[in-house]
């Protein structure tokens, strides 16, 4: 969390590198998904599964639990690793999925999502599956996330029915992957004047295959390799910028967005020594009609009536946080011009 400033907002501009972004590729067994993801610029592997043994010099980092990906995300924090690393590749989510969920099961003290009180759990599940990826992309990380091929039948409104081809993670997980990323491909082998070469569709011609994205003017089909894929973002992105006379059309690499962490015992600090100020520069009979009850007004905004900030749990920070920054506003903003 940081201080919002909204006089200082400029229009946002689409960036032609892939950093910032969120690739999605899926495709069968052995088709050079994860060689994909090894082409990207400065890439680290977390790996759920053990699939980069034939890709040398790779960067990988195994992941067994969802804990050891949070404790991963901490460290892509820190700016010597923001040096080393502009691609992150998550191979596979399916099992990332699966890891997430134990997680969250585990928080509630439940074997399954669905026993999590008052129906919770998905919501839980969502959050928790998005929090980390989203954190990763807004510090200007690229992410790719890799899954296996799977065909289903999908039934139409007549009755009907047709095989359609997409990731092998649950559709209620992949849904929340499709909302999240910018590029969908499916990577496949075609055949081609006699022989095989691997393709990525990225725009479907039809319902039978899975792929889309935010790009609009993408071509429906590339090389599988990383040149062709940024060649298809720009082309897209040229046509795109042909509407705005290429005004929010960046070269750059997409600026990391600047994020507050927030330190427990500062912001509670901060809030008691706001108190006692008030206290040592009013009255006592002033400061227990005015200034008092608004003081009280302002906390049970944020942590709910008869709550006390010295009673919050450090995972409220934020709302300690906010009630300085609203304290600050009412009692002390004339000072700071």
């Amino acid at each position: 969390m940081g201080l919002i400033d909204l006089k200082k907002l400029t229009p946002h501009k689409v960036s032609r590198d892939l950093s910032g972004y969120i690739t999605y590729i899926y495709g069968p067994a052995k088709c050079g998904k994860t060689t994909l993801g090894s082409q990207m610029p400065k890439p680290l592997l977390l790996a759920f599964e053990k699939g980069y043994n034939a890709l040398p010099g790779v960067i990988a980092q195994d992941i067994t639990s969802w804990a050891e990906l949070k404790q991963a995300v901490r460290q892509l924090k820190d700016p010597e690793v923001q040096e080393k690393f502009s691609t992150i590749i998550i191979d596979t989510v399916d099992i990332a999925a699966v890891l997430c969920e134990k997680y969250v099961c585990n928080q509630n003290d439940v074997d399954s999502i669905g026993q999590v009180p008052y129906g919770q759990g998905w919501n839980l599940l969502k959050k928790e599956f998005e929090e980390p990826f989203r954190t990763i992309t807004q510090l200007g990380y690229a992410v790719c996330f890799i899954s296996h091929s799977k065909e289903r039948t999908v039934k139409r409104q007549d009755g009907s029915e047709y095989t359609k081809i997409g990731p092998s993670i649950s559709q209620t997980y992949n849904s929340i992957v499709e909302n999240m990323v910018d590029i969908y491909g499916y990577m496949h082998p075609v055949a081609e004047n006699g022989s095989a070469k691997v393709v990525i569709t990225l725009r479907a011609t039809d319902d039978t295959v899975s792929a889309g994205g935010r790009f609009k003017y993408m071509v429906p089909e590339i090389n599988s390799d990383y040149d062709s894929l940024v060649k298809a973002l720009n082309d897209a992105i040229d046509k795109e910028a042909q509407l705005t006379g290429n005004k929010y059309v960046t070269n750059e690499r997409e600026s990391t967005v600047k994020t507050l962490d927030l330190d427990y015992d500062a912001e509670l600090k901060k809030f008691n020594d706001t108190v006692k100020k008030l206290q040592s520069e009013n009255s006592e009979d002033v400061f227990a009609k005015d200034i008092a009850p608004r003081i009280t007004e302002i906390t049970n905004k944020y942590l709910g009536r008869g709550k006390k900030v010295s009673n919050c749990p450090r995972e409220q920070v934020d709302m300690i946080f906010l009630i300085n920054v609203e304290l600050n506003d009412v009692f002390f903003k004339n000072e700071s011009k």
